[in-house]
């Protein structure tokens, strides 16, 4: 027996929504909804915190997301792939030749894709290779190191060529989320790289600090630096005679916490493992105070005992090189960043990171001067200080997002 197709039709203000009904036995197979006048994007990231974030600052916009995420945390924001066709979870970051060519076959006559506009990548920024045959603009926002997935020589250096040919067309973006990542693209690739910066509103608390709470120490990666840290910080409050407490934030919460209960805390301690954290934004964004090594601490704490393990994709694997596997385009004053061996490099690119660009942020020199200084700060004065910031840039954030969608127009 040979089935019929009826397409039943619903109009919705500006959404027409198709039912493809079979006549058989079967039931109903699959719906679309068709946007007009919408700016559609596509995403299928690696990472929910970012594109939660992007939908958030883009809600008063008219827009649509399509997002088929592949992280193994997508059952937090609900946005699972559900029906995305040949890429997975195993594939998805680094699908190879006949995989790219397959998922263009599959998806070129696609009645939703046909709808897409716009393909935006975060993590990994090398996944909009992928979307390039299809000929639509692209918006890539780096939120790490953007070469994750294309580690070797060859394939670091057709990624690199690749951007570049993205860059070259106006309607396309080239960003990261952050400056680290913004000169880390524009060394390897020589790409003018904007920032556009994560607001992550979507959190919907603010800081109002609680009697007796303690202040948290952000997770660290090395276990032996988290616990001589804690100890002589301790060492310090207790000879000052401070009643102030301090916990790490994993062992004060065992398990899941509210962005609330955090909003509660007198304020953030971090030894950074990382440059630029979602989970950092968010903090900062609720207004929290926030303390950090100083530059100078940071980078000799980092070339003695490497805390800031995920500087690097070698970090985090332990595999500590002197040198990229490619060369960077730009003057020969500006050292490797992926040189672990030499401190001046380490210092160069640390001042990158977001918590030495925002302003605001109380800085420390010694375990003892951030003991005098979780005394002394005015915390409810900083905080304000960080929400007026806060809202000026978002303004300005608005405006630059309504710029670039204006012109995908």
């Amino acid at each position: 027996m040979v089935n019929k197709v009826v397409f039943t039709v619903f109009f919705f203000g500006n959404l027409l929504l198709i039912l493809y009904l079979s006549k058989s036995l079967k039931q109903t197979q699959r719906s679309l909804i068709i946007f007009y006048n919408k700016t559609v994007i596509w995403t299928n990231d690696f990472h929910i915190s970012p594109i939660h974030d992007i939908k958030d600052q883009l809600s008063t916009f008219n827009v649509h997301f399509i997002d088929k995420s592949l992280s193994g945390a997508c059952g937090h924001t609900d946005s699972c792939a559900k029906d995305l066709k040949v890429l997975n979870q195993q594939n998805g970051i680094a699908p190879n030749f006949n995989e790219r060519k397959q998922f263009y076959e599959v998806y070129k006559n696609d009645l939703e894709m046909n709808q897409v506009k716009v393909f935006m990548c975060f993590h990994s920024t090398a996944m909009c290779e992928l979307f390039m045959p299809f000929n639509r603009t692209i918006i890539i926002i780096a939120a790490t190191r953007y070469e994750f997935g294309r580690h070797g020589k060859e394939e670091w250096q057709t990624l690199n060529k690749n951007l570049q040919i993205i860059a070259s067309n106006p309607k396309n973006v080239i960003a990261g989320n952050n400056l680290y990542d913004a000169e880390y693209i524009r060394y390897f690739t020589g790409i003018k790289t904007i920032v556009l910066p994560s607001i992550c509103a979507y959190t919907k608390a603010f800081y109002s600090r609680k009697l007796g709470k303690p202040f948290l120490i952000a997770p660290m990666h090395k276990k032996s630096f988290s616990i001589a840290f804690k100890k002589k910080l301790t060492n310090s409050l207790e000879h000052l005679q401070s009643s102030i407490k301090i916990a790490h934030l994993r062992e004060h919460y065992k398990g899941r916490y509210s962005y609330f209960k955090l909003s509660q805390h007198p304020g953030m301690i971090y030894v950074p493992y990382q440059v630029s954290l979602m989970s950092l934004f968010e903090q900062y964004r609720m207004n929290i105070p926030l303390f950090f090594p100083s530059h100078n601490l940071l980078t000799e704490w980092h070339f003695k005992h490497r805390v800031v393990g995920e500087r690097t994709w070698d970090g985090i694997s332990g595999n500590l090189k002197n040198s990229s596997v490619i060369s960077g385009v730009l003057s020969s004053d500006i050292p490797d960043p992926n040189n672990e061996s030499d401190i001046n490099a380490i210092r160069y690119w640390l001042k990158f990171s977001d918590f030495y660009q925002w302003p605001h942020i109380t800085y420390f020199d010694s375990t003892e001067d951030l003991a005098q200084k979780l005394i002394s700060t005015n915390l409810d004065e900083i905080s304000a200080k960080m929400k007026i910031y806060n809202q000026n840039l978002t303004q300005a954030l608005h405006e630059k997002w309504r710029r670039i969608l204006k012109n995908i127009e």
